[in-house]
């Protein structure tokens, strides 16, 4: 997912953006904080675009990258959480299209792009939203949320739309393998655990579930053993047995972050996680849709395969 918003707007087409988009990037101010603002009032009107049944123009028109973007929020949203008013810092998923898209087929899932999937993979399930987040909506009450410590390993969810171009998310802050040591650090753990053994019990844990795993040497087993009776890995653990998932994602320390509660406290999410199994078979059927392009081109020459193989846009 592309979270810088300088790469956001290197590798836009700004020409393709709805005329009320093109104006907001092209106004151009001194202030320190215009980038965070322009972030703002593009999802602002990315919102009300979709509101209106007009296409953004962000779908369709990023040659290379993600299949999706974040924007972060320069104004704190107001919420109502375990009963008291708090701001939350948030920001908003935008589902684009990349490199693998051209050889994606949409048809086969329900007419969405690769972003879209992954956007509703992420907050399209009142089940997981209501089980694993870390603020949980209260059922009847818009805008009201309830600390969910016990379970929840991903961020707030403020909203999404039906169609899933869009999600509007907790922001979550970076990490480093520092962080993630010092914040996993308890009684039973006093020098916390590492990222790297975050990811092989959990890998190892859904690689068993599809009878795909070797056991290594007992030693190696035993403390694998040891890591994964802590309680971060226990709530992860829970989830990818609950929706059969891989944790593969994971790998990439910039697919998770912290999440600071408005009662100070900070916890490790993933910030990433709309890697599910449905996601994983498109993107590894556009990976092989990439790779027979490549194998062509690499016979034939990249003007000749150009020649047979004309744009159809």
């Amino acid at each position: 997912m592309i979270r810088s918003f300088t790469d956001f707007l290197r590798t836009i087409i700004v020409e393709n953006l709805h005329p009320e988009l093109q104006d907001i990037i092209k106004q151009k101010s001194s202030d320190d904080d215009y980038q965070l603002k322009k972030q703002t009032l593009l999802s602002q009107k990315i919102f009300e675009l979709n509101k209106r049944g007009e296409k953004t123009g962000i779908e369709g028109n990023m040659p290379k990258g993600s299949s999706r973007a974040y924007l972060q929020h320069q104004e704190p949203h107001d919420a109502i959480v375990d009963g008291k008013p708090t701001k939350l810092k948030t920001g908003t998923k935008i589902a684009i299209s990349a490199d693998y898209d051209k050889f994606h087929k949409k048809e086969d899932y329900g007419g969405m792009s690769l972003g879209e999937m992954q956007n509703k993979a992420e907050a399209g399930d009142k089940q997981i939203n209501s089980t694993y987040r870390i603020l949980r909506g209260v059922s009847g009450k818009p805008n009201h949320f309830e600390t969910n410590k016990n379970n929840g390993i991903f961020p707030p969810l403020i909203g999404h739309d039906d169609n899933h171009q869009w999600s509007h998310v907790g922001h979550v802050g970076d990490m480093d393998r520092d962080d993630f040591r010092k914040l996993t650090a308890n009684k039973e753990y006093p020098n916390g655990i590492s990222h790297t053994e975050f990811v092989k019990v959990l890998n190892r844990n859904f690689e068993r579930s599809e009878n795909r795993y070797f056991n290594q040497v007992p030693s190696v087993e035993k403390d694998l053993d040891h890591v994964e009776k802590h309680p971060l890995i226990q709530k992860f653990k829970q989830y990818h047995d609950d929706t059969h998932s891989p944790a593969y994602d994971y790998g990439q320390l910039a697919n998770m972050g912290v999440w600071q509660h408005p009662d100070g406290s900070k916890h490790i999410v993933a910030r990433d996680h709309g890697y599910s199994r449905e996601v994983s078979g498109a993107y590894h059927a556009s990976n092989l849709g990439a790779k027979r392009e490549e194998d062509d081109k690499s016979k034939v020459g990249s003007s000749t395969y150009a020649l047979l193989n004309p744009p159809t846009d």
